[in-house]
C-alpha cells in the first residue's frame, strides 16, 4: 500500500476551491473504492481516496467557513458525484453532528457497492479520538463536549411528574434506584464489547452520552418521562406535561426525533430476553424520543450477547431521525443491510475464528444445497455449537440459536457477495 500525497501540511482554500477540487478530483479517480470526508484538530479537512494499492490524502485548512459546515456541504457536493442516494446523503448530517456532540472527531465513510454499477454509495460514520472543536466553529458546531454521566442522577429532587406514577417519595427513589442499575449493567455490557472496535466507537459515544433514563407512563402506550441530570425541577403535573406535549405537537406530517434518546429499563421480571429500540413520546421534553427498552429476563443472556444486542438496537436508532413509520423502499432495505453488516462485524471481533467458522459452515452447506437452507439449525455439528457457546462464555440453547442464525445471515451475505442483493434477500424474507 502506498500513499500518494503528503499529510504533513494543510493547503489553505476558501469553501468554493475546497468543494470544487473535491468533486474534480473524485471524478478523476475513477477506480476509487473509499472515500472518507474527516474532520481533524485544528480545523483541518481531511479527504481520503482509497483504491486497490494506493490511498490518496489530501488536507486543507478553509479559511472562510466552518470545517464542519464544510464536510456536511461536500456531502451535498459529492452526492451526483458518486452517487449518494437521497437516505444516505440525508442520513450524514445526523450522523455527523451525533459524533461531534461526544466530543470526538467525525469521519464520514463512503464506500463504493460491489457489482451494482450506478448504485448509490455505502456511508456511515466513524468516531475517532482527538478534539474536534476549534475558534472556526460556526455557533451550532461550537459544542462542548459532553460533561458528566447521563444516567448521573440525584434521586432525592424528583420532577413532580415523575413522583406522580409512585404512591409515594420512597418508592420513586427505591424504583428509580433498580431501573438505573439494570441500565447501567447492560450499558457496561456494551462498552465491554465496543472497547477497541472501531467501527461500534460512534454508536458507544450514542450509548454513552445521548442516552438517559426513562421511565413509562403507566397505561399510556408510547408515553414516557425522560430524566436528563441537572435539569432543573419541574414542578408540572402528569396532567399539564400532557396538555403541553398535545399543544406542542404538529397536528400531521413527520416530526424530527430530540437529539437525546432514552433507556427504559423495565425492572418486571419476563420472558423478553432481548433490548427493542422503538419510537415514543417524551412528555417531558413535549418531543418524540427514541426509546431503547431493557429487559430483566428470567434466564439471562450471556454479558458478551447482551452488549452485542444492545449497540445493535443502539445503532439501529441512530439512524432513525423522523417520527414517522419508514417506507419499506430500496433505500431502506440498504439500511437494514448495513444494520446487519453492524452485527457481523461485531461478532467476528467478540467471537473470532469461532464465529467464522460457524459462518463457513453455513456458507459450504448453501452452495451445496444451492438455494436456502431447508433445516439451517441442523448444519452447526456439535463441535461447531460447543466452540461457538465458549466463545460468549457459555450459552443456553435459545441464545446459541440466536447467534447461529446471525451467522448463517452472513453466509448467505457471503454467498451474494453484493450488498444489494442481500438487501433484496432481506426484503424478500420480509414478505
Amino acid at each position: 500500500m502506498t500513499t500518494e500525497a503528503s499529510a504533513a501540511e494543510p493547503r489553505v482554500v476558501t469553501e468554493r476551491q475546497f468543494l470544487d477540487e473535491l468533486a474534480s478530483v473524485t471524478r478523476e479517480r475513477v477506480a476509487t473504492r473509499f472515500l472518507y470526508l474527516m474532520a481533524q484538530e485544528d480545523a483541518v479537512v481531511g479527504v481520503q481516496w482509497e483504491q486497490p494499492g494506493v490511498d490518496h490524502l489530501r488536507r486543507y485548512r478553509v479559511r472562510d467557513a466552518c470545517p464542519h459546515c464544510v464536510v456536511l456541504a461536500a456531502v451535498v457536493t459529492l452526492a451526483p458525484v458518486l452517487p449518494l442516494d437521497v437516505l444516505r446523503a440525508g442520513r450524514a448530517r445526523p450522523q455527523y453532528e451525533t459524533v461531534l456532540r461526544t466530543g470526538r472527531l467525525p469521519h464520514l465513510a463512503f464506500a463504493r457497492p460491489t457489482g451494482s454499477p450506478g448504485a448509490s454509495w455505502l456511508g456511515d460514520c466513524h468516531a475517532v479520538d482527538g478534539d474536534p472543536h476549534s475558534a472556526a466553529d460556526c455557533p451550532r458546531h461550537a459544542m462542548p463536549p459532553p460533561t458528566g454521566d447521563p444516567l448521573a442522577l440525584r434521586l432525592g429532587a424528583l420532577p413532580r411528574a415523575v413522583r406522580e406514577l409512585y404512591p409515594h417519595d420512597g418508592a420513586a427513589a427505591a424504583d428509580l434506584a433498580q431501573r438505573l442499575r439494570i441500565a447501567q449493567d447492560w450499558r457496561a455490557d456494551a462498552q465491554a464489547v465496543a472497547s477497541g472496535i472501531r467501527e461500534a466507537a460512534a454508536t458507544w459515544a450514542f450509548l454513552r452520552n445521548s442516552c438517559v433514563l426513562g421511565v413509562s407512563v403507566p397505561g399510556a402506550n408510547g408515553l414516557v418521562l425522560t430524566l436528563p441530570p441537572g435539569r432543573a425541577a419541574d414542578d408540572r403535573s402528569l396532567g399539564d406535561l400532557h396538555e403541553a406535549t398535545v399543544r406542542a405537537l404538529p397536528a400531521g406530517g413527520p416530526v424530527p426525533y430530540q437529539e437525546l434518546a432514552c433507556l427504559l429499563p423495565e425492572p418486571t421480571s419476563t420472558t423478553q430476553r432481548m433490548p427493542t429500540y422503538a419510537g415514543a413520546v417524551d412528555l417531558t421534553a413535549a418531543a418524540p424520543v427514541r426509546t431503547l427498552r431493557l429487559p430483566v429476563p428470567r434466564r439471562p443472556l450471556s454479558t458478551t450477547g447482551r452488549g452485542v444486542l444492545l449497540l445493535y438496537e443502539a445503532r439501529h436508532a441512530m439512524g432513525r431521525h423522523m417520527a414517522s413509520a419508514p417506507v419499506r423502499d430500496s433505500a431502506y432495505w440498504d439500511s437494514e443491510a448495513a444494520l446487519n453488516v453492524f452485527e457481523f462485524t461485531l461478532l467476528e471481533r467478540v467471537a473470532g475464528r469461532h464465529y467464522q467458522e460457524a459462518v463457513a459452515a453455513y456458507l459450504q452447506a448453501l452452495r451445496r444445497e444451492g438455494d436456502l437452507l431447508a433445516r439451517p439449525h441442523k448444519v452447526l455439528d456439535r463441535r461447531r455449537r460447543k466452540a461457538l457457546s465458549h466463545a460468549f462464555g457459555g450459552l443456553d440453547d435459545e441464545e446459541l440459536h440466536l447467534w447461529a442464525s446471525v451467522a448463517y445471515r452472513n453466509a448467505i451475505l457471503e454467498l451474494l457477495g453484493d450488498l444489494k442483493a442481500f438487501a433484496a434477500h432481506l426484503s424478500i424474507q420480509a414478505g
